[in-house]
């Protein structure tokens, strides 16, 4: 999936001719939703000023001031794809200061954090990027829509998967939503429908094996692009072995509603559209899902891991529990 542009993003830092202050002094100009921006942008790489402002829960002018001087200390880097049609928000990664202030707060380098210096330019080129930011809008939205009832509790990057689960299953992200009746653990398969059907129904055996690996049983979630998909989807998957290991459901994009409205269909189970929050319902009792991420004791010796992931609530949200 590379991302359709008619010319090649240009990257942005802070001026080189610009002397920063030290890090101990601009470590006293961040604000705690600074430091866990730059937290999150570690973990997911790259976000859009939209998706920003969004988990921040704040409006997008004052988004957009905060970020341009966030930038202008090299905390930030920025890019804007150049798009066929329109104009693309501007895309903002971890820049040299930050992923410096951030590796002294953990008593490590940027290096060991996985931040290289080309970091900005190759998230910018990756042929992955379009897909990524679909990833990043899932969540965001569902953060952007939390309530003290029903709130994203949980997003790890795909990264964090690979280093928590090996090659057993490879998602796009595992998250968990928390509601007053208890927790909703769920992995995400972020489909734009260049895949065929035959290699999404092979990504449910890697679940399975995962679910057997560890006596669990996953809940998969497919965020698909249209509904005539998830229709093809669904007769392609009704009589799959792997649902005997597994919790599968379904929602469109062609449908303006929330990843957290009743958009899910269970597959080879409810009949009906249910809102995340109620998901686990739809199966019969013996056939629900897991509500803890799946433990393997293969998570590997990589010194990310070792890098709790941030809360996806900003702080000052206000479905965000107070520690």
């Amino acid at each position: 999936m590379r991302l359709t542009t008619t010319a090649e993003p240009r990257v942005r830092t802070a001026s080189t001719a610009r002397r920063q202050p030290p890090l101990h002094t601009l470590a006293s100009r961040l604000t705690e939703r600074d430091l866990w921006l730059l937290e999150m942008l570690l973990e997911h790489h790259v976000l859009t000023s939209h998706h920003i402002a969004d988990l921040a829960y704040t409006s997008r002018r004052s988004a957009n001031r905060r970020l341009a001087a966030l930038t202008d200390l090299d905390l930030l880097t920025t890019f804007r794809p150049q798009l066929p049609v329109g104009s693309a928000p501007t895309h903002f990664t971890l820049g040299r200061s930050g992923a410096a202030l951030l590796a002294a707060r953990l008593a490590t380098t940027p290096a060991a954090l996985g931040w290289q210096s080309d970091a900005p330019t190759r998230i910018a080129f990756s042929p992955t990027l379009t897909h990524n930011l679909g990833v990043a809008t899932f969540f965001t939205t569902l953060a952007h829509d939390s309530t003290s009832a029903s709130y994203l509790s949980a997003w790890w990057s795909e990264q964090r998967c690979r280093e928590q689960w090996g090659d057993l299953a490879q998602p796009d992200a595992y998250a968990t939503s928390t509601t007053r009746a208890g927790s909703i653990a769920f992995f995400l398969e972020h489909d734009t429908g260049t895949e065929s059907l035959t290699r999404l129904a092979a990504k449910l055996d890697d679940y399975a094996e995962l679910a057997l690996a560890t006596r669990s049983r996953p809940l998969v979630l497919f965020s698909l692009h249209s509904q005539r998909r998830e229709v093809n989807l669904h007769q392609r998957l009704a009589a799959h072995r792997a649902l005997d290991h597994l919790a599968v459901a379904t929602h469109t994009r062609d449908q303006p509603l929330s990843p957290a409205g009743p958009v899910w269909l269970p597959l080879g189970a409810a009949n009906r559209r249910l809102p995340l929050a109620d998901l686990p319902d739809g199966w019969p009792t013996d056939r629900r899902p897991a509500t803890a991420p799946p433990t393997t004791g293969l998570l590997r010796a990589a010194n990310r891991a070792a890098v709790p992931a941030p809360n996806p609530l900003a702080p000052g949200h206000p479905a965000r529990p107070r520690a």
